[in-house]
């Protein structure tokens, strides 16, 4: 009994040592929250500094997503993205939250934002913003689909996307993607007008992703 008990003992040891390492960014279930580079045929998705998520955040994304039929381009105030840089180590934090944040590059110029949110053992949710400057050129599905492979080959079995009821590209983009209704938030936003809109949740998951038609998504520019 006495050696019976003394493996257990050890292996507890080495599952928790090994599994449940929250303060090193290792989930549960195993995954590394380490953000690394993942790279396509046009585009690099990486780590990356102040400046560059300054940079995609030029301007108030809530002013370009058609609510209350406007979509204007307006600066926002960047004082949120450097008080997020402030005391450094930036990726250190995401990693103890259990997140990827990838910053996407063409030719060296940031151009778009990917990251993950809320997430359990087997789903994630996936987020993501585009410079406007660079929107219809195709750049937006191709780093969506370099990012959702990386998370179906790192362990979870379903990938969640939200968006607003009137921000049509977005579900244009998705729905080209593969991913289907999942849930519908009423009233979950109120805009400056004061008109509520409701949020939809879309998910894919890992098998329909690597069916026959998650194989055929072809990157063709018109997103």
């Amino acid at each position: 009994m006495i050696k019976i008990d003394l493996i257990v003992i050890i292996i507890n040891q080495y599952v928790i040592n090994n599994y449940i390492m929250v303060l090193d960014g290792v989930s549960m279930c195993g995954i590394n929250y380490e953000t690394i580079t993942l790279r396509t045929n046009r585009l690099v998705l990486k780590k990356g500094e102040k400046e560059d998520f300054l940079k995609v955040y030029e301007y108030d994304f809530s002013k370009l997503k058609n609510i209350d039929n406007e979509t204007i381009l307006i600066k926002q105030d960047n004082s949120k993205i450097k008080k997020l840089f402030k005391n450094g180590n930036y990726y250190k934090k995401t990693k103890k939250a259990h997140m990827f944040d990838w910053i996407v590059y063409l030719n060296n110029e940031a151009i778009a934002n990917v990251f993950t949110s809320e997430n359990n053992d087997n789903m994630v949710e996936l987020e993501f913003n585009m410079h406007p400057f660079y929107w219809k050129h195709g750049y937006m599905i191709e780093s969506l689909v370099a990012a959702i492979e990386y998370l179906f080959s790192v362990g979870y079995e379903n990938v969640v996307c939200t968006y607003l009821e009137c921000n049509k590209n977005a579900k244009k983009l998705l729905g080209k993607l593969g991913f289907k209704p999942y849930t519908i938030i009423e009233d979950a936003f109120k805009s400056e007008r004061g008109n509520l809109l409701d949020k939809y949740k879309v998910i894919i998951n890992k098998e329909d992703w690597f069916s026959k038609t998650g194989k055929l998504i072809k990157v063709n520019g018109s997103l």
